[in-house]
C-alpha cells in the first residue's frame, strides 16, 4: 500500500525532480547516494567508513519504513538517479509512537536549490495527515546556519542544546534538538 503520492517539482536550478516513497528496489542506488553525501557534509554525524550497510541490510531498512505506519522514507530522483532522501523514523515504543525523528541528506551539487525545503515540507505534510504522529523532532549542529534557518522557517522550535555533543578531529560541536507539533 502506497503511503505517499509522488510529487514532481522544479527546483531553483530549473531542474525537475521527483519525490516519492522509497521502494525495496531502490536499495543499491540509495545506499550509493548516502555513501556519497555523508563525506560531503560537515553536519552529518557519521564518518564514511562507518557506513557498513550491505544492499540486503539497506533493503531491510527501506522495508522498515514501508511496514511501519508512523514512518516514511522519501527519495528525490533526477533522471533516474537518487539525489537525496528524508526519513521520518517513528518510535516503536507505545508511549512514544506519536513521535518521529527526522533524518535528511542530499548530494552536495543539489544543495541550496530548494530540495531540502521541499523534502521537509512534504514530510511534515505527510505527518500532519498521519493518524499516529503528533511530534516531529531532529537534531542539528548549532553552527549549521543553513539547516537552522530552514528548520525555523518551517516552524521548528528549539528545545535544548547538548554542549560538546559531537567531536570530530579534536573539535567539539553543540547539538540542538528541535521539534514541531503536527497536530
Amino acid at each position: 500500500m502506497q503511503k505517499f503520492k509522488p510529487q514532481i517539482l522544479t527546483l531553483k536550478n530549473q531542474k525537475t525532480v521527483t519525490i516519492r516513497e522509497a521502494e525495496i528496489d531502490d536499495a543499491e542506488k540509495l545506499l550509493n547516494c548516502i555513501k556519497t553525501y555523508v563525506p560531503q557534509s560537515d553536519y552529518i554525524p557519521k564518518l564514511e567508513q562507518e557506513i557498513k550497510l550491505t544492499i540486503e541490510q539497506e533493503k531491510e531498512w527501506i522495508n522498515y519504513f514501508l511496514t511501519n505506519e508512523n514512518s516514511l522514507l522519501l527519495i528525490a530522483e533526477f533522471e533516474n538517479e537518487i539525489i537525496g532522501n528524508i526519513d521520518l523514523t517513528g518510535n516503536r515504543r507505545k508511549i512514544m509512537e506519536h513521535t518521529a525523528v527526522i533524518g535528511m541528506g542530499m548530494l552536495k551539487e543539489w544543495r541550496n536549490y530548494g530540495l531540502g525545503t521541499a523534502l521537509l515540507k512534504l514530510a511534515i505534510e505527510w505527518a500532519k495527515e498521519n493518524s499516529i504522529l503528533e511530534l516531529l523532532w531532529l537534531q542539528v549542529y548549532t553552527d549549521n546556519e543553513l539547516g537552522l534557518r530552514l528548520y525555523r522557517k518551517l516552524g521548528f522550535e528549539e528545545n535544548g542544546i547538548m554542549k560538546n555533543f559531537f567531536k570530530q578531529d579534536g573539535k567539539y560541536f553543540d547539538n540542538l534538538t528541535m521539534t514541531i507539533n503536527v497536530k
